[in-house]
């Protein structure tokens, strides 16, 4: 039997509050063994086709989750930041299978990774531990849901004022390029220039290079409450 009396829980483990409370013998032999590493920006995390062979949990930074189309486009499905997990490594680690998408670092990050045998056997051993893996991954799929709704039943340029209101400064601006903002809403840089250019006629927003000021944020809380058509 393992006495783990005197054994202690690494500060990383402060980034992920309710894994603190976790104090069974298996979960803080893992978390002493997890290794810390460090990503510069654009460091590919992971591409489509890999195995998946570490359980990733971010400290610090921004990694963006994305899907690659034959016709070019990519799509973002979502981004891990501090304090969260990959659930698509999740799913992997779970079902099998290798990656279905691509990761990339937007910014340099500290992660945590545990290996695949150790993830295992901690799922299985560890209630606690279990309990957060799929409270997480429960929490994405939720988000998953709401992104297809919007995709699926939003026009874009309802998506687009929604996404400009959520994302302005609060002096109203946005600095974002039309190309970036096509792949925040996983469309094509013409749609959205277009709309952006019926939006600048309409007097609700001021376009500039890589710069959008919104004008008239009333109208575009209507349009994004189905009150304007």
């Amino acid at each position: 039997m393992i006495d783990n009396s005197d054994a202690q829980l690494p500060a990383w483990v402060d980034f992920f509050p309710v894994l603190m409370e976790v104090e069974d013998a298996t979960w803080i032999q893992t978390a002493s063994r997890a290794k810390e590493i460090v990503l510069p920006k654009g460091y590919e995390v992971f591409s489509d086709g890999d195995k998946c062979e570490n359980y990733i949990m971010v400290l610090e930074g921004i990694t963006r989750v994305y899907k690659s189309f034959e016709n070019g486009r990519d799509m973002l499905l979502y981004r891990v930041t501090q304090g969260e997990t990959c659930s698509l490594t999740t799913s992997i680690l779970l079902a099998g299978g290798k990656y279905t998408a691509s990761a990339v670092t937007e910014s340099e990050c500290r992660a945590i990774i545990i290996p695949i045998h150790d993830f295992h056997k901690t799922f299985d051993d560890s209630k606690g531990f279990r309990d957060f893996v799929c409270a997480t991954f429960g929490g994405r799929i939720r988000d998953f849901i709401l992104l297809l709704e919007s995709i699926a039943t939003r026009n874009v340029d309802v998506r687009m004022a929604r996404w400009m209101l959520e994302n302005k400064s609060e002096a109203g601006q946005l600095e974002v390029s039309h190309k970036a903002l096509a792949y925040e809403l996983g469309t094509v840089r013409e749609v959205v220039s277009r709309h952006l250019k019926e939006f600048e006629e309409n007097g609700w927003v001021k376009l500039s290079r890589a710069n959008i000021e919104l004008i008239n944020l009333r109208a575009m809380h209507q349009l994004v409450e189905g009150l304007r058509s």
